[in-house]
């Protein structure tokens, strides 16, 4: 786990918003035992108010806001806890290989994906428990580390090695098995998260990597007295998207950095990541040359 200031922002962001729910039901409400008085919600502890308020209810599929508050809500310190280090772990590493854009859109897709899955065993008659915590949209999260690092080590349970692509399944199978027993764990939101996991990963892999590419560089062509814009084709040798003759290393540096903050290391193109091998390979001889 890297120290919190070097974390990409937007985990970071996801990080305090949700410390910041659970500090104030865990403190305020738990710990003070503090209430409030709320014209038409009628008086409570404010625990009690964030859970009943934030928390997703199958059997109320109208109240839109639940689908993202549920996410933030945790209750339990050890609930908090461990999903709080799991998002830490492992989405910093799918942050940076995704970019801050998809990296959010992924983690708030799984999560509603999660409760919309939720919704359906409902109307199954499989489930009509409400639902809290960000274990569904984590799922969908570690469905990208899985795909990006399957060889990884990691130890289950903090005690027991194994390959990330060999946990994945293991912890669905173990979803699929407790779903039923009613131990007051969401499983089915577990497996919405992977199932939104999954989806969310063909997409970003087969369409919006495509799209991406499309907004590449063009050039204006001429033919027939008609003018249009069409993609520039590009050899090795030709500069980088965006790149002026003249501009100086660190320049160049910033624009590539920005881009992989932005849209993730497999956005870069070979030219990019030439460079940034290139710039790396002097900045070591110059410090074995000091």
């Amino acid at each position: 786990m890297r120290p919190f200031r070097y974390l990409p922002t937007c985990l970071k962001v996801l990080l305090i918003a949700n410390a910041v729910v659970f500090g104030t039901a865990f403190f305020a409400g738990e710990l003070l035992g503090l209430h409030l008085n709320i014209p038409g919600l009628g008086y409570g502890n404010i625990r009690d108010f964030i859970a009943g308020l934030g928390m997703y209810v199958p059997t109320a599929p109208l109240q839109a806001w639940r689908y993202v508050t549920y996410m933030f809500v945790h209750i339990e310190f050890w609930h908090f806890l461990f999903n709080m280090l799991m998002l830490w772990m492992f989405g910093s590493e799918v942050a940076e290989m995704m970019g801050s854009k998809h990296f959010t859109g992924m983690y708030f897709f799984c999560g509603i994906f999660a409760a919309v899955f939720s919704l359906i065993m409902c109307v199954l008659g499989l489930s009509y428990n409400p639902i809290i915590g960000a274990s569904g949209a984590l799922m969908g999260i570690f469905v990208a580390y899985y795909k990006f690092f399957p060889d990884r080590m990691l130890l289950m349970f903090f005690f027991f090695p194994m390959r990330i692509k060999y946990a994945m399944w293991f912890m669905v199978a173990i979803d699929v098995f407790m779903a039923p027993s009613g131990d007051g764990v969401a499983h089915l939101a577990h497996l919405g998260g992977v199932v939104g996991g999954f989806i969310y990963m063909y997409l970003y892999n087969n369409t919006f990597k495509s799209l991406s590419r499309r907004k590449g560089p063009k050039v204006r062509v001429e033919e027939g007295g008609r003018s249009y814009e069409t993609p520039r084709s590009r050899t090795s040798s030709e500069p980088i998207e965006g790149e002026v003759f003249d501009m100086d290393e660190n320049r160049r540096m910033d624009e590539i950095l920005k881009k992989v903050n932005r849209e993730g290391l497999n956005s870069l193109t070979d030219s990019e990541r030439q460079f940034l091998l290139k710039a790396g390979d002097r900045i070591r001889r110059r410090r074995g040359g000091m």
